[in-house]
């Protein structure tokens, strides 16, 4: 993919040389936790969503409360993997995703949430987006022992909307998970879901409120 220009979030890059992900991928564990008639009732037989958002503000263990009711869960890292389009690991701990050539392979028929901060760039149904605010994610950036410049990159994509730049896939919601505990966020955007999932414009603009 080339774009001619790049960011640098610290995760990952977007330029001629595509896309790069850590090797400590965010939930990068496998969690395929299959639904039983009695666990969940999805709107539409097959609804794949995005879980994506600034690294830090969540998704993974959003993630985890998804499989724990019932959702198959999966993340871009383990997609990228399975259809042989992510590199080894590099000197800087990163790995690149063919983004591009894994949303033409990728067959998502069933229903299931993936994990990751390039999900919405897959062929899905819906993207949820995590914000937080910059205050609250820098602090958490810095609790992973994260270099000055990785948090401030991070933190700078999330001033700018993160996710919403690239147009995620699929209908939109954005949940705020600054001030919510990672329960009451969940089930927000289960009931998203299970609502028919409708498209939202964004409302949070940490620009403005800075």
């Amino acid at each position: 993919m080339c774009l001619g220009f790049y960011f640098f979030f610290g995760v990952f890059l977007i330029g001629h040389n595509g896309l790069t992900e850590d090797s400590e991928r965010e939930g990068s564990g496998r969690r395929s936790v299959h639904a039983n008639s009695s666990q969940a009732v999805f709107v539409e037989p097959s609804l794949v969503v995005a879980l994506t958002g600034s690294p830090g503000v969540g998704k993974t263990t959003i993630a985890t409360l998804a499989a724990n009711a019932g959702w198959t869960v999966t993340t871009v890292a383990e997609l990228a993997e399975a259809h042989g389009m992510i590199s080894e690991i590099d000197h800087d701990g990163a790995q690149s995703i063919d983004i591009e050539g894994l949303a033409s392979a990728v067959e998502l028929d069933e229903s299931m949430l993936i994990d990751g901060h390039l999900s919405h760039l897959l062929p899905v149904d819906a993207s949820v987006v995590i914000r937080c605010s910059p205050s609250v994610l820098t602090a958490r950036l810095q609790s992973r022992d994260y270099p000055t410049w990785k948090i401030e990159s991070n933190v700078e994509w999330e001033m700018v909307g993160g996710p919403w730049g690239d147009k995620p896939n699929g209908r939109t919601a954005e949940f705020d998970a600054t001030d919510i505990s990672p329960d009451a966020l969940w089930m927000n955007i289960e009931a998203w879901l299970l609502t028919g999932a409708p498209n939202r414009l964004p409302q949070i603009d940490w620009l403005s409120s800075s």
